[in-house]
């Protein structure tokens, strides 16, 4: 259970407490990474001479300051490798969506072959160094979708020729429309 102290004794919550990456500060001047899930697969990346973090308390757990502590350390790329699981594809997808809002770099690498629950260690048991390393140089460059279950929006006069276009995820305001 997660704890700080109070003096000769312990409180058993993090109120107040500010939470950071696990292996944060091996992180500095290293401009390319892989984010996990867990410390188990960050000590096994780091095995490798492979810079990685994780959040602390698991996957659902991503705060937008680890985004700003990420680029405090000069990191600019980032590979995602999710857990073989519901809880760490959609946990890959909400990382993914924060680091992409503060400009980094992102990919998401699916780690073929994994048993359901499977992780980066268990991939590690069968594959290489150079094998991971290759998956994460041909992941395309991710970005998040663009849900399109509301409508789009037409043109919206908002007066003195000023119009406004607003499409999910877009909008864009315009003065003195020519045609």
């Amino acid at each position: 259970s997660q704890r700080q102290p109070n003096g000769s004794d312990w409180t058993y919550n993090l109120q107040g407490v500010r939470r950071v990456l696990y292996r944060l500060p091996e992180l500095l001047g290293k401009p390319a990474i892989v984010v996990v899930e867990g410390e188990k697969d960050v000590d096994r990346a780091w095995s490798l001479g492979i810079p990685a973090p994780c959040n602390p308390m698991g996957a659902g757990k991503w705060d937008s300051s680890y985004n700003d502590q990420l680029q405090s350390a000069g990191v600019r790329k980032v590979a995602i490798i999710p857990d073989n699981d519901a809880p760490g594809r959609a946990h890959a997808r909400a990382v993914g969506q924060s680091l992409h809002a503060s400009g980094l770099e992102v990919r998401l690498v699916t780690l073929p072959g994994l048993a359901d629950g499977g992780d980066l260690s268990d991939f590690l048991e069968q594959h290489t160094k150079e094998e991971l390393i290759d998956l994460v140089r041909r992941a395309d460059l991710w970005t998040p979708s663009v849900r399109l279950d509301r409508p789009v929006k037409q043109f919206e006069e908002l007066g003195e020729q000023r119009y406004r276009l607003s499409v999910p995820g877009v909008t864009l305001e315009v003065s003195r429309l020519r045609r």
